[in-house]
């Protein structure tokens, strides 16, 4: 009898420490939104602690023991069903943590997509951003939204969820902890905590279960620890059905190897591959970057109110799931109205002709940030008698153009026509171009022989923007071929009668290419696959061309036939994530960043040197320049580096006055360095990296354009102010050539407004050619600063002109490729207008 009040006792006492938290989960029948006795218990339902995972029972009840850091009990929300609320804070008076769950159509498919943002880190407010955002979640009705992490500090922390919450956005909303989501208090989370709840939580649509866990590092310490989120983990996942796959979510990549694992420490290691994982989606970095790390997608999302660290655009990403689970992406451009451009033909100009056919080129760049293109259609008249001649639709090329080789009655030889295309989006808008041009079915050229073009700008120096080349105003359009896929900061190559180009796409399709064009009639002859993004400047040298693609392969690539002579592997003992610009010059390969910058052979492959006294920061945009013997380079939040040419060994480093902002290249010219950064002009001098002149202006200088420099001016693009002179003996502004505003933002912690130009200029005749964010190729007098002419493409303009005798190579973010001439001139007079 003792023994058994004993047992009793310590059973008694069991009780209140193991078995402190229970309630009920229900169907809201009446969908009230309160609890009614109608109201039905559900099954099956993950509940957790914080550690324990427990499911209901059949009364739709639960019992969890809690654990010393229990702050919330938390529903994993079911496929099937939405809830107001998938978690209860613990509190002393409680006496049940009961939940309430609505039938939802759009958590119940296999099929269904969502949609993910990160780091807006709203300290100074909240943008534009928020109403595409909003619109585009109610056209495209996606399952739910999530955000990634760095809200950002106690001012964001406060005003997002207020403005970004399920009720604005009329989807459910999650949130990620990020790093600058640890705030001074207590502990580090306790204010995400108090307003967005648990830092890691669970919740299933369809098939996938998704998993939000908390970055582990940040600004102030936090009271969770690795193996507290192991702990969990590791219970949860185990709840997870049979046939499920896994969807995670956090701040951070979890790890930037092929061994995809949640380690806490050596002893306490989760594999997700055996969970069936699909992809982790993440932030952080601030660029747009996938990778398939041997069937894992990882993915990173840059910010959609400013530009990437690495000037990625401004975008949010749309996730579709389908139904055998497997994911693909899309990014989506903020700030954009409804908006078409006719590219080919253009305005006022003679129709280019299809090289093998005769067929009409019909080529527009078409967006809407707020909805997805569903449509594109053309209508062709005949000005001259006002009739119709031709309609169809076009097909769409990439995520911003659609084009269609257009077949025309043989009686239109030689007239004035009109085009009218018009864009129909998901949301019911419309936007429409109408442009007049000649069309001759025989129209040809005159070829004026050039040099080659060899790089961004021309050659390892980037002193290319003044060359030989004879273009001159009127522009005409030779020819325009699209690459399918993105064309970011990768400047064209002319050589051997070939343009060469490579392409971006920051999506799981990755599209990735480098292409060859036939220089005279825009013909393919050849693409080669890289595994991922090519996004900065390629090179040609003695028949080869080199790239570097973002996940750190270097291709060497026969030019004549694409074939591939040689790749290595670019180890940068980090992240692994290339996005600046490479160089080639008298037989050596220069690629690479931090750790990883080396010195190959052209013909081999063979490493020569490798960098070892610095290392690779957040990516940048800076391409590598050769000054004499000295190799510039450069590390966003790191510096400007010079290393000996030959050795590799670091010759000095500079970071002070805004050089540690790395994004534009400098000139080697007249045997100094000429450079824009931050918000000054530099001259400085390579062999010792002195500083011989600064000059600070007001002007936003974070971009990647390379000066001009001429007998009297030093032209570059700005974030904000379009195209600046200075003059070149004084350093005074000269003149400014104002753009319009940018279509999306690139620069770096740079919102609105914004009237970016991320292109270095190239000087032909008297006249600046350069590419800007807004959209247009402009047309600049050099000695005044006035815009002669301006060709409206439609899509940003990332990728720096090419040049070679009469010729001018444009590409555009839609991945066209322009081939762009001296005509003879066109006058069609106003009253044939449509």
């Amino acid at each position: 009898m003792k023994r058994l009040s004993v047992i009793l006792l310590s059973f008694l006492l069991y009780l209140p420490l193991y078995a402190q938290f229970r309630g009920t989960v229900y169907i809201d029948t009446d969908q009230s939104g309160t609890f009614d006795k109608g109201d039905k218990p559900l099954a099956g339902v993950m509940v957790t602690d914080g550690m324990n995972v427990v499911k209901t029972n059949k009364k739709g009840r639960f019992s969890l023991p809690g654990f010393e850091k229990t702050r919330f009990i938390s529903m994993t929300t079911p496929a099937r069903f939405e809830t107001q609320q998938f978690y209860l804070p613990v509190k002393e008076n409680r006496k049940s943590y009961d939940f309430l769950l609505t039938e939802s159509e759009r958590t119940q498919p296999r099929e269904h997509s969502f949609v993910q943002i990160t780091d807006t880190e709203v300290t100074g407010g909240m943008g534009r951003w928020v109403t595409d955002l909003q619109q585009y979640v109610k056209n495209e009705k996606p399952a739910f939204l999530i955000h990634t992490g760095d809200i950002c500090y106690e001012p964001g922390l406060k005003m997002h969820n207020q403005v970004v919450n399920a009720e604005t956005m009329n989807c459910p909303v999650y949130y990620c902890i990020g790093n600058h989501d640890l705030v001074k208090g207590n502990y580090g989370e306790e204010l995400y905590e108090s307003i967005y709840g648990p830092t890691w939580y669970s919740f299933d649509i369809g098939n996938i279960h998704y998993v939000v866990t908390p970055i582990d590092h940040g600004d102030n310490p936090t009271d969770y620890t690795q193996r507290d989120v192991y702990n969990w983990l590791k219970n949860d996942l185990a709840m997870m059905k049979k046939d499920q796959s896994l969807i995670l979510f956090n701040h951070d990549l979890f790890t930037p190897g092929d061994t995809f694992v949640f380690k806490a420490d050596n002893e306490h290691i989760l594999d997700f591959r055996t969970f069936n994982t699909k992809a982790q989606l993440y932030g952080h970095m601030h660029y747009n970057y996938v990778r398939n790390q041997k069937g894992i997608y990882t993915i990173c999302t840059g910010t959609l109110d400013k530009g990437g660290i690495d000037h990625s655009p401004s975008s949010f990403r749309d996730i579709k799931v389908d139904a055998n689970d497997h994911i693909t992406t899309q990014l989506r451009y903020t700030f954009i109205e409804p908006q078409v451009a006719i590219v080919s033909p253009m305005e006022n100009q003679t129709a280019p002709i299809h090289p093998d056919n005769n067929l009409l080129p019909v080529s527009v760049n078409t967006y809407n940030s707020q909805a997805r293109t569903s449509r594109v259609s053309y209508i062709l008249n005949d000005l001259e008698n006002h009739q119709e001649i031709a309609k169809g639709e076009l097909t769409p090329r990439s995520d911003w153009n659609w084009s269609e080789n257009i077949q025309i009655p043989a009686n239109t030889d030689g007239k004035k026509l009109g085009l009218t295309v018009t864009s129909f989006f998901n949301d019911g808008k419309k936007a429409t171009a109408t442009n007049r041009f000649l069309y001759q079915k025989d129209f040809k050229l005159t070829s004026i022989p050039g040099k080659d073009w060899n790089t961004l700008l021309q050659n390892a120096s980037h002193s290319g923007g003044i060359n030989d080349s004879q273009i001159k105003l009127p522009l005409q359009l030779q020819w325009t071929a699209n690459t399918s896929s993105n064309i970011f900061m990768t400047s064209p190559i002319i050589t051997r009668q070939k343009v060469f180009i490579a392409t971006t796409d920051d999506n799981t399709s990755l599209n990735t290419y480098i292409c060859a064009f036939d220089f005279n009639s825009g013909k393919q002859i050849w693409k080669f696959r890289t595994e991922n993004s090519v996004k900065n400047t390629i090179a040609y040298e003695d028949g080869i061309i080199i790239s570097q693609d973002a996940s750190c392969n270097l291709y060497a690539l026969d030019a004549e036939s694409g074939k591939l002579l040689w790749q290595q592997y670019i180890h940068l003992n980090s992240y692994p994530y290339l996005t600046e610009g490479l160089t080639i010059d008298k037989g050596i390969v220069y690629a690479g960043i931090g750790t990883g910058l080396s010195a190959y052979d052209l013909k081999t492959g063979k490493v020569i040197w490798t960098n070892k006294d610095w290392k690779q920061r957040e990516g940048s945009t800076t391409t590598l320049t050769v000054a004499g013997d000295v190799l510039i380079s450069g590390t966003q939040w790191g510096g400007l580096y010079g290393n000996d040419i030959r050795t590799g060994k670091q010759l000095w480093k500079l970071s002070d006055n805004g050089l540690g902002n790395r994004g534009a290249s400098p000139v080697y010219k007249d045997g100094k360095l000429w450079i824009i950064s931050s918000k000054s002009f530099f001259i400085i001098e390579p062999q010792t990296g002195e500083v011989l002149q600064q000059k600070e202006l007001s002007a936003n200088l974070d971009v990647t354009s390379t000066p001009l420099v001429t007998e009297q001016e030093i032209i570059f693009g700005t974030a904000d102010r379009g195209i600046m002179a200075l003059d070149k003996s004084t350093l005074f502004i000269k003149w400014k050539a104002e753009t319009k505003p940018s279509l999306v933002y690139t620069a770096p912690y740079s919102s609105t407004p914004q009237a970016g130009v991320e292109t270095s200029p190239v000087l032909s005749q008297g006249i600046v050619y350069i590419g800007a964010s807004d959209g247009y190729l402009y047309a600049i007098d050099q000695a005044t600063g006035i815009i002669k002419d301006k060709l409206n493409l439609g899509a940003p303009i990332f990728s720096t002109v090419a040049v070679s005798g009469n010729k001018m190579i444009v590409c555009d973010f839609a991945g066209n490729v322009y081939c762009i001439t001296t005509p003879f001139s066109l006058n069609i007079s106003p009253e044939n207008d449509l």
